[in-house]
């Protein structure tokens, strides 16, 4: 599966951390969302990588989300 498309990106506060939320589509058109909480990690050689943020929509309250992407968020944090 290949990732052809980022339509959106959102970063919401979920309890102390922060959960960023990548709306996508694949090469067949499929939407996906993709979750991490990894924003910056230390490489083997010393070196620290960091997400790029600069595109992201903050989300202050999960109301602001898109009803679509509340419900899949809801599901999720469910089984974590």
């Amino acid at each position: 599966m290949k990732i052809t498309n980022v339509e959106n990106r959102y970063l919401v506060k979920v309890g102390n951390d922060e959960i960023l939320i990548e709306e996508t589509r694949n090469e067949k058109g499929e939407k996906i969302y993709v979750f991490q909480s990894l924003k910056k990690a230390k490489l083997p050689n010393g070196e620290e990588w960091n997400e790029d943020l600069s595109n992201v929509k903050r989300i202050e309250k999960r109301e602001e989300l898109p009803d679509e992407v509340r419900k899949i968020l809801r599901k999720t944090l469910n089984l974590i």
